[in-house]
């Protein structure tokens, strides 16, 4: 038992990646576990991942690299963050595969391979537009040129990543692959064969074919979210009429087939700690924010910020309990939150709330979340703290 914890549902998980992988076929698929699996757990998310057939799993650090070696994994395991020179030597002991994405980090993985006599496998990282960090595509001829000629480097991926692949513009996206390419026939030119080259994420991946390329990154998609609204548009309108697609999703919902592409796996819980009675014009919660109308019947919940319920669903979140919807009077607290459940019969103590995901035929998502508070549903998730137990339903 718990006060609050965080349910995943492997077999939607499951679900996800058998879908995404056959749409992606014949791509092989590297699963995005970085960042705790985005708040879902990430050994027990990257068991499935391999059960279904990754080619490898990506993290963003050396210390989740070193933390799926621990758990007994075994294939290749991408680190797409930056590394720093003091952590290499238990990377490459580790046989962990290291992003090269400047002349400094070329460097130091250069001598820190020499240092222990071992061959690093590097997945070199250009930047074709997105900013961030990887090396100039421009450049790529001079850089590979410097990577083939280093005997302790077994260039093992190409890869870069995309700025805008979810939006209904689809423009820069071909330009960027377009400069990918380039960097793809320099390469080739320099007679270095990677074993895989990959550019697309989620978005990507559903969208743009030729972009596949070896393999593609599946991150939040397979935990059952969409990367954007738009993605899910596009997906829809595809060889259809978009104003009438359109029409349809407003009027009726989406198709089943892609209502069904696409399972969220996370929940959120808590329980309730206190059933209390208020006359109308109560003050509730810090500041006095909200005044009761009428006599409430309040449900407090032993979770707050601290516990990742974010402080702006304040006065405008709601959660579920019996399959209804009650609203968060006050402001959300540290470790404590107020909803209002006078029109719901039959609460009492200790019934299970839940603040993401489906009870009966509602749902909370993490879209809605992600409205109200004014950011992404990545965000939603992977801040959920780690404190918060990981439970696994059978």
């Amino acid at each position: 038992m718990h006060r609050a914890w965080i349910e995943v549902d492997l077999g939607a998980i499951r679900h996800n990646l058998k879908r995404l992988s056959k749409w992606a076929a014949p791509a092989r698929f590297l699963s995005v576990v970085k960042s705790d699996a985005y708040g879902h757990g990430m050994e027990a998310v990257a068991r499935i991942a391999v059960e279904e057939g990754a080619w490898g799993l990506a993290v963003v650090n050396i210390d989740e690299g070193l933390r799926l070696r621990a758990a007994g994994f075994t294939c290749p395991v991408v680190i797409v963050g930056p590394i720093f020179a003091f952590e290499l030597k238990a990377a490459l002991e580790a046989n962990l595969s290291l992003p090269v994405y400047s002349r400094e980090v070329l460097q130091e993985v250069t001598e820190a391979a020499r240092a222990a006599s071992v061959t690093a496998r590097v997945h070199v990282k250009f930047d074709t537009g997105l900013g961030r960090l990887a090396l100039p595509y421009d450049q790529a001829h001079e850089f590979l040129s410097q990577v083939r000629d280093t005997p302790e480097l077994r260039v093992e991926g190409l890869y870069s990543h995309l700025a805008d692949a979810e939006g209904l513009d689809q423009r820069y996206t071909l330009q960027q692959f377009t400069r990918f390419q380039e960097v793809q026939q320099t390469a080739a030119e320099l007679g270095i064969q990677p074993e895989i080259c990959h550019l697309s994420a989620s978005a990507a991946s559903m969208l743009i074919q030729p972009a596949r390329l070896d393999a593609v990154r599946l991150g939040i998609a397979m935990y059952g979210l969409w990367p954007a609204e738009e993605t899910r548009l596009l997906l829809l309108s595809r060889g259809h009429n978009l104003f009438q697609e359109l029409n349809q999703h407003f009027q009726s919902g989406l198709t089943q087939e892609l209502d069904d592409l696409l399972r969220p796996a996370l929940a959120y819980k808590t329980r309730i700690a206190q059933l209390k009675q208020v006359p109308a014009d109560s003050s509730i919660g810090y500041g006095c924010t909200y005044v009761t109308q009428r006599p409430t019947t309040l449900a407090v919940l032993p979770i707050g910020y601290y516990e990742g319920y974010d402080r702006h669903l304040s006065n405008c979140g709601e959660v579920l309990i019996r399959g209804r919807r009650a609203r968060v009077l006050g402001r959300v607290c540290m470790n404590v939150v107020t909803v209002d459940v006078t029109d719901i019969a039959g609460v009492s103590l200790d019934d299970e709330v839940v603040l993401l995901g489906r009870q009966g035929s509602n749902q909370i998502s993490a879209e809605e979340w992600a409205r109200r508070i004014g950011t992404i549903n990545y965000e939603v998730v992977t801040r959920l703290p780690a404190h918060l137990p990981r439970i696994y339903p059978s």
